[in-house]
């Protein structure tokens, strides 16, 4: 039969109110006491017990700080009011005899407080003894100190917690361990919270059975912070031998009931010892395997975190009070919330809940925690050296102040500022990412400035659309497409050792914008250089070509005529080149063919003109057209006026986006190591370069190669 729902919202709601109901029943039980209306306190001296606070009723009888001596009942039974008797937690002694005596006397008290009326003998600090009947009522609502609703809620809070946790992780045996420990709070809070706010006195088997509820709640909770860790991030035991975990401090728990253990010590102490110690041991085995881990080590950092903050403030708590005098010890039922504390920070852990940005506030706790711990331990060290409290204080604040605080700054900038870039030392490298030569060029400089700021294991391009932002609770950062560079995911900051933050995530959307905006700058750069371009082209084309024309009309007939020509054509090149279109490879090969066919004739030397096959879709840029027309006449133009050739090879080749033009001649040249570069060859070096080609010369058995080769977008 199904208890809970399937519905996690459902089964929440279902576990929360059974918890409500508890705390109802935990409240019913704390009225069923008979209340005498008066507030009692330990004097300062702490032997004896003085009243704190009464009902106006008794404002005439009672004087302010009277002594309570004793409570005589109606049939003159009278107890003697020892400070022991208002003991908030049985825990506080030592052998199971002085629990016994303790027990025997809440019995005592709470069957006299059953009179009709009660006499409260007290004495004033003149030392005149006087005596108040008092008529014990039921309990009003309105009197259960704070400390209780306190106590109560802590319990209430940790269960709905550690539930919800749980139902939204079933299969997670981290989550199940934690909602396990949740059902232990209310446990060992709600009987805590009964009796360690009783107004004087609990019947003592009552008592006694509150107090093993307290110590049930406490020894589970303690084998499930255990199991969390054992199993959590990663299972270290199989899930059986927890098994007997339980089973072992079940038995201790039993001893520790019927009183078989030697005294406290061995009976709740030294097993809730052992417990934490072996938290505290397979969380450091969690750590060790969670190195390139960056995830779990996130959320193990949040559980020892939120145990050194829990247990840290209550270690400063007590020592503040006892040991300093800073301020009054506080009540028992307060020190629960230090309990909320280490379980708010598993919670956060086990649920993951932006462990990217809790990162920073984890070691900025470990810091807070390390400056609170240094002040003490300065103080006890001037303690121990016979300095006086107050002078002791001040100048452990004083040293406190003076190392912590360097201390701290080279720890931050260690621990978590040290991979942090300033932005304005990025701008040259954006701007070189976005004035590279060509877009690939473009990629591989975004490609090498990512990886600079962000160290990643993994940078993939991704030409799927992508939300900007991290994923995968800060294992991955996302990064927008940006112009022609294309969209990332970046993954394992910091080569696996950290996660990505919010602040990584805005740093890179920064980056990624300003990149944007340098990108729209040099496209509108370009712009402008285009329009110009395409201005002076027409000026040329309307100007100095209709002169050439009238030219070449001119000297038809006549030697010059082909020279008139040429330059024609060279101003047509130049021409497309500025409007920047594309021109089919195989239109510009049979214009180079043609004229490179023309001047071999000329200089009564054979042309052999080789080439593969290229499709119509093969296209070259107006720029590289003009830059290799231009290299490939002056070669052939060396060729002939420097070798004196009897034949010229060319070849041209298209192979993997990359064009392969080869000039060979079989004149008689000294080798190409032995030659001095002239204006010529430094020109074709220098045109070649810019288009990001390369330029060769080789010495052959039969002549000289100059070679070319030119990316193809």
């Amino acid at each position: 039969m199904r208890i809970f729902s399937k519905a996690p919202l459902y089964a929440w709601l279902q576990i929360s109110l059974i918890g409500i109901a508890c705390g109802i029943f935990a409240i019913w039980m704390a009225l069923q006491t008979p209340w005498l209306g008066v507030t009692l306190t330990v004097a300062e001296e702490g032997k004896s017990v003085k009243v704190v606070e009464h009902e106006l009723r008794f404002l005439q009888q009672i004087p302010a700080g009277a002594r309570v001596v004793r409570l005589i009942s109606a049939t003159n039974e009278s107890i003697d009011v020892l400070p022991t008797d208002l003991i908030e937690e049985p825990d506080f002694f030592d052998t199971y005899a002085e629990i016994q005596d303790f027990f025997t006397r809440q019995s005592a008290f709470a069957t006299l407080l059953q009179s009709p009326q009660v006499t409260l003998e007290w004495q004033d600090e003149a030392g005149l003894i006087g005596s108040s009947v008092v008529h014990p009522s039921p309990r009003p609502l309105a009197s259960l100190p704070a400390v209780f609703w306190f106590q109560l809620g802590v319990g209430l809070v940790g269960l709905m917690l550690a539930s919800w946790i749980y139902l939204l992780r079933k299969d997670d045996w981290g989550a199940r361990m934690f909602g396990l420990s949740g059902a232990m709070f209310p446990i060992f809070t709600l009987p805590a919270a009964i009796y360690s706010t009783r107004e004087l006195a609990l019947p003592g088997e009552m008592f006694r059975w509150l107090a093993s509820l307290n110590h049930l709640g406490a020894f589970m909770f303690g084998c499930a912070l255990v199991a969390i860790f054992a199993t959590y991030p990663r299972p270290l035991l199989r899930v059986r031998y927890l098994l007997w975990l339980w089973a072992f401090f079940g038995l201790w728990l039993a001893a520790d009931v019927w009183r078989w253990a030697p005294n406290q010590d061995w009976g709740s102490r030294i097993p809730v010892m052992i417990e934490m110690v072996l938290a505290i041991v397979f969380a450091g085995i969690q750590w060790r395997k969670s190195r390139g881990h960056p995830l779990e080590r996130a959320a193990l950092r949040w559980f020892t975190l939120s145990l050194v903050v829990g247990s840290g403030s209550f270690i400063f708590t007590t020592f503040g009070s006892q040991v300093l005098g800073l301020f009054p010890m506080p009540q028992q039922g307060f020190a629960f919330g230090y309990f909320l504390i280490i379980y708010l920070g598993i919670a956060l852990g086990l649920r993951r809940y932006q462990l990217f940005d809790l990162n920073q506030w984890a070691y900025r706790g470990y810091l807070w925690v390390g400056g609170a711990m240094l002040v003490l331990l300065l103080d006890m060290a001037f303690a121990y050296f016979g300095v006086t409290q107050g002078a002791s204080l001040g100048l452990s604040l004083l040293l406190a102040v003076w190392l912590y605080f360097p201390l701290r700054m080279w720890l931050w900038r260690r621990l978590v500022n040290h991979s942090e870039q300033q932005f304005e030392l990025l701008l040259p490298e954006l701007s070189a990412v976005a004035y590279a030569a060509t877009p690939q060029q473009q990629v591989t400089c975004w490609e090498t400035l990512l990886n600079r700021v962000f160290s990643p294991l993994e940078l993939n391009a991704s030409t799927a659309h992508v939300t900007p932002g991290i994923a995968d609770d800060g294992l991955s950062l996302n990064l927008a497409a940006s112009g022609v560079l294309p969209a990332y995911t970046l993954r394992y900051a910091k080569q696996g050792r950290q996660l990505f933050s919010s602040r990584d995530a805005a740093f890179a959307l920064s980056m990624t914008h300003l990149l944007d905006q340098v990108l729209q700058g040099r496209a509108s750069y370009e712009q402008g250089v285009t329009q110009e371009r395409l201005r002076i082209s027409r000026d040329l084309h309307d100007n100095l070509g209709a002169r050439l024309l009238k030219l070449i009309h001119h000297l038809r007939g006549s030697p010059d005529a082909s020279i008139a020509q040429e330059a024609m054509q060279d101003l047509r090149t130049s021409i497309a080149a500025m409007n920047n279109q594309p021109i089919p490879l195989m239109s510009a090969l049979a214009d180079w063919r043609a004229e490179a066919n023309a001047r071999c004739d000329a200089a009564l030397c054979a042309l052999h003109w080789e080439q593969g096959v290229f499709t119509r879709e093969a296209v070259l840029s107006a720029r590289n057209k003009a830059m290799l027309e231009s290299v490939l006449r002056e070669m052939i133009s060396n060729a002939l006026k420097h070798a004196a050739p009897k034949k010229i090879v060319i070849t041209v080749l298209l192979h993997a986006a990359t064009l392969y033009i080869s000039v060979e001649n079989d004149g008689v040249v000294r080798a190409p190591a032995h030659w001095v570069e002239g204006y010529g060859l430094r020109n074709m070096r220098g045109r070649i370069a810019e288009c990001g080609g390369i330029f060769r010369m080789n010495a052959l058995d039969t002549g000289v190669q100059l070679s070319v080769e030119i990316p193809q977008p």
